[in-house]
């Protein structure tokens, strides 16, 4: 990666102090012995940011006349916490009649944030590439808690920017689980590293538009189902020649895809992705372009991600598997892509995979300086290819190197079979 770049990510570290803390779960108040079975006198709710006292009443199951004890406290707060996607406090007190206590709720919501959050959670807000940006939040437009949102996410070569109304439908505070209604507007420019017959970049774009219904559930799980219209063009043909290969260049492709998916993210920041906080984060999707209305061709795409994380003292060992299969005839503005550390370019094609292994040393310490091992592989086919660097076999690209972690910049020195790379990116957009 270059020295600009670099900068880049150091700059994005000064900018956000707050994400580049060590950051610090939150985590409810423990409720004194002699105040567990009281009655709640009274809940108060006192808002900061882009929040309102309406919308926080919707996530508390304890109103007043409820009895307190500690299962009921980490209850609500694990409702503002994971699904209004708040940032609360509370204090207890003791209420003016005996065998009472008042409740004061404090809630902030920020305004803007950077996109530290992984690939697991926070769908549709996101990013599916690695990269620096932020998400700006409306205030609340009902008492039901719609808004408006947007975020941008930047790398070296790809870009994402998409604008989202999002309409709360139910909330079960007791259950806690929240359904919502997602529409969005995205547009983006991809990027295909090809090697042969040139070593040259071919960019895309791509503009669509989205409806998403969205369940979420307090212990990391969420399942999306929706709809999704997309146009794409290339800026240079891919020169990949294959039957399940649609060229964008010569013509825009225009797709109409049903997707659905289910994700389980873990319910810490990603300083604390190891046993017993975190212990493993997936995510399973398939997508359906099913034709019609104008569609230039049918397509299926079904991925897997998931990782795993293992405590070994006071380190981890964290174990990511990533695979992606296509069917039918797949735009090459939409061609899959594994990526090596050690490798300026990616590897695309209808299919792909990548495995990694990562020792993250004495992690659980928390330190500002962080000290990271690691080994991967990465490998792509074309289906039914006619020509030769595109193979229609999967070709594997290992890669080995050690991880330098400051806060939130990590750069990485790696090595692999067409030599060694230095490559930065930030902690907390990988796995």
């Amino acid at each position: 990666m270059t020295r600009p770049v670099v900068a880049l990510l150091i700059a994005v570290s000064l900018l956000f102090p707050a994400a580049a803390r060590a950051a610090i779960p939150l985590r409810p108040p423990q409720v004194p012995a002699g105040e567990v079975g009281d009655v709640v006198s009274h809940v108060d709710i006192e808002t900061y940011g882009v929040v309102d006292p309406a919308v926080v009443s919707h996530y508390l199951a304890m109103h007043k006349g409820s009895r307190i004890d500690q299962q009921a406290v980490d209850h609500d707060f694990n409702n503002l916490l994971r699904l209004g996607q708040f940032q609360p406090r509370l204090e207890i007190k003791r209420g003016d009649e005996p065998n009472t206590v008042a409740l004061r709720w404090i809630i902030q919501n920020k305004f803007i944030r950077p996109t530290t959050h992984p690939y697991y959670g926070d769908a549709p807000l996101s990013a599916p590439i690695q990269g620096a940006g932020w998400v700006l939040t409306s205030p609340p437009l009902n008492s039901y808690g719609g808004y408006f949102s947007s975020y941008t996410q930047f790398s070296r070569r790809a870009n994402l920017a998409r604008v989202l109304y999002t309409q709360p439908l139910s909330f079960n505070p007791s259950t806690g689980q929240q359904t919502s209604l997602i529409v969005d507007d995205f547009g983006g420019r991809g990027v295909f590293r090809a090697s042969q017959p040139r070593a040259i970049n071919v960019f895309s774009w791509t503009t669509g538009q989205e409806a998403l219904w969205l369940n979420q559930a307090t212990n990391g799980t969420q399942v999306e189902a929706g709809m999704r219209v997309q146009r794409s063009t290339d800026q240079l043909p891919s020169a990949i020649v294959a039957t399940s290969v649609y060229s964008t260049y010569q013509h825009p492709a225009y797709n109409n895809e049903l997707v659905a998916g289910v994700s389980h993210a873990c319910l810490v920041p990603f300083t604390h992705w190891y046993p017993p906080s975190c212990t493993h984060q997936f995510r399973f999707q398939v997508t359906d372009a099913v034709g019609g209305l104008g569609a230039t061709s049918r397509f299926r795409v079904a991925s897997g991600d998931y990782v795993q994380y293992l405590s070994i003292g006071q380190s981890t060992l964290a174990l990511h598997g990533q695979i992606a299969r296509t069917g039918g005839v797949i735009p090459d503005s939409f061609l899959l892509c594994a990526v090596g550390k050690a490798y300026p370019k990616s590897f695309c094609g209808t299919d792909e995979q990548n495995m990694q292994a990562e020792f993250r040393l004495d992690d659980h310490l928390n330190h500002p300086f962080q000290l990271i091992f690691f080994t991967e592989d990465a490998s792509s086919r074309v289906r039914g290819s006619e020509v030769p660097y595109a193979t229609r076999y999967f070709s594997w690209w290992p890669d080995s190197g050690v991880g330098f972690v400051y806060k939130i910049v990590r750069i990485d020195v790696s090595y692999g079979k067409d030599g060694g790379r230095l490559f930065g990116e930030l902690k907390g957009t990988i796995f």
